[in-house]
């Protein structure tokens, strides 16, 4: 289990390890090995990247990277009110829905609300990321760096493979198989390797991005302008949670028969697939406002006071 320790500890930041690792190995090494152990060691890996405290250079930077960790955690949370968003929107695009929202005004405001948030979301995420990509790529043009820009090609390739993708299977696959029932297990499995895909080109998008943002040298003052858009893009995720729960509520009222039925995604039951989608919605938006005010509060941290 010693040697899982050791492979663990190479997780931490760059920064960490320089000055903490072989002093920590030791300690590690003085200590039974345990579950328990490699818990703590995971809980501060975590904690390492996401509050580093590491100061390479001078006391700003751990000012810096305080005001980049809270707008990074909104990215992470965008990523997965997107992810439930698509759900939402896959489950909704039936006549059977569309019929009800445009005859009930509670359902169709709150799926306009839906609407008008994600859109705000969106707006407020670009708004606060463009800036930080053209920075870190001039930057990284700067000092000759290439990982930077090989980094932010990760998601237009992504998107392009999870669009490929699609097409493979509804061009050439599904073409080939015929009409499948809703629950054979062929479409289910086609259903959720659809899923897999976009998940881990999502992953992949927002990791890479948040890589590159850490290894450029983007200044503080730029993350404090980002924050605002990120605070921005939170409430909106606030609200697109909120309009999703009016909605599932709404329908309740509106249309039980509806509600009540097998018409969410691959015809599960209406209600769990609105359960599962808010819970994912209402998760993220809990993490973008956990970190707005971990960025209120770094804000108020001085240089000085970060040391």
């Amino acid at each position: 289990m010693i040697r899982l320790v050791r492979s663990m500890v190479r997780l931490y930041p760059r920064a960490w390890r320089e000055r903490y690792e072989d002093e920590f190995v030791a300690l590690l090494e003085e200590r039974p090995a345990s579950v328990l152990v490699l818990y703590d060691v995971a809980l501060g890996i975590l904690d390492a990247w996401l509050s580093p405290q590491v100061v390479q250079e001078r006391s700003v930077a751990l000012t810096g990277s305080r005001m980049r960790n809270p707008v990074l955690l909104v990215l992470w949370a965008w990523a997965g009110v997107v992810a439930a968003g698509v759900g939402f929107q896959k489950m909704t695009e039936y006549a059977d829905f569309t019929r009800v929202a445009r005859e009930s005004i509670a359902v169709g405001a709150a799926f306009d609300a839906v609407l008008v948030g994600a859109f705000l979301t969106l707006a407020a995420v670009l708004a606060g990321g463009m800036p930080l990509v053209v920075a870190a790529l001039r930057e990284a043009r700067g000092s000759g760096r290439k990982d930077v820009p090989l980094l932010l090609c990760v998601p237009p390739l992504s998107l392009g493979v999870f669009v490929g993708y699609v097409l493979v299977l509804t061009r050439i696959v599904s073409p080939l198989l015929g009409d499948l029932a809703v629950h054979d297990p062929v479409n289910v499995m086609l259903f959720l390797s659809i899923a897999l895909v976009f998940l881990l080109a999502a992953v992949a998008s927002t990791a890479s991005v948040s890589a590159a943002v850490r290894r450029s040298g983007v200044g503080e003052r730029l993350y404090r302008f980002a924050f605002y858009p990120a605070a921005l893009a939170a409430l909106a995720m606030a609200v697109v949670s909120i309009a999703t729960a009016v909605w599932g509520l709404a329908l309740w009222w509106q249309a039980p028969a509806l509600f009540t039925g097998d018409d969410g995604i691959l015809a599960t039951p209406t209600a769990a697939s609105w359960l599962v989608i808010l819970a994912v919605m209402g998760g993220s938006t809990c993490v973008a406002v956990a970190g707005v005010v971990r960025g209120l509060r770094a804000r108020n941290v001085s240089p000085r006071d970060a040391v």
